[in-house]
């Protein structure tokens, strides 16, 4: 027997397909409250009307870009998840500005179990800077669809490096609001943690894009130039 979700409402953004590959009526018969729309103009209404839990986005089947959607989402402040599939053998392209992707081909279980990740998720305090998105209660760092899940001195380091971000932070700084010390003869500590850091953030640790080494002073977290 199929163990039903929570009553969580989801907005399904699909355009026109048949019957059968509609993920709407499916999403229902797992347990949740299915809002569906087509057009852009209709599914920004029904966000805010609704207030959904997630959004999914099934971007080959829409005739809008997907990119301006999540733009006027984050221009109106509609801090809402959005989970945006995307064409078989085509490359993420995170700047999309979704909190996860999936490709096709999919199965139903993949999209329930990610769906129920994000409302997972969605109960503890998000920090987003470009493509990173930090989960501050659950301690989880995503980017495109990678997830990584830190410790908690990691997680509190990347949450302070992302909370200043552009600015340039101390070595000193970060032992003391990491570490609570004052004592600067030993950072290897802060080096390790950096490290982990990047590699739950960076496509390649090695040659970082975000988290870069400032010498001689410390590090700053910003988003890459394009």
């Amino acid at each position: 027997m199929q163990k039903a979700a929570p009553p969580y409402k989801i907005l399904i953004v699909e355009g026109r397909k048949r019957r059968a590959d509609c993920l709407a009526p499916v999403l229902g018969d797992h347990g949740y409250r299915v809002v569906a729309a087509r057009t852009r103009r209709d599914a920004l209404a029904r966000t805010r009307e609704a207030r959904p839990a997630v959004i999914v986005l099934d971007s080959p089947s829409l005739r809008f870009s997907s990119r301006r959607f999540c733009g006027t989402l984050r221009d109106d402040s509609l801090e809402i998840p959005v989970l945006a599939l995307v064409p078989e053998g085509e490359e993420v392209d995170t700047g999309i500005g979704a909190h996860a992707y999936l490709r096709y081909p999919l199965s139903i279980k993949k999209v329930v179990n990610r769906i129920e990740r994000m409302l997972s998720a969605s109960e503890g305090e998000m920090l987003r800077v470009g493509d990173v998105v930090l989960n501050i209660g659950q301690r989880s760092a995503v980017r495109g669809n990678h997830e990584s899940h830190l410790t908690p001195k990691q997680a509190h380091l990347l949450e302070i490096l992302m909370r200043h971000s552009g600015e340039v932070l101390s070595r000193a700084f970060l032992m003391k609001q990491i570490w609570n010390t004052d004592y600067m003869g030993d950072t290897r500590t802060l080096d390790v943690h950096i490290h982990w850091v990047r590699k739950a953030i960076e496509e390649d640790h090695r040659s970082p894009e975000y988290l870069r080494t400032v010498r001689g002073v410390g590090y700053c977290f910003e988003i890459p130039e394009t």
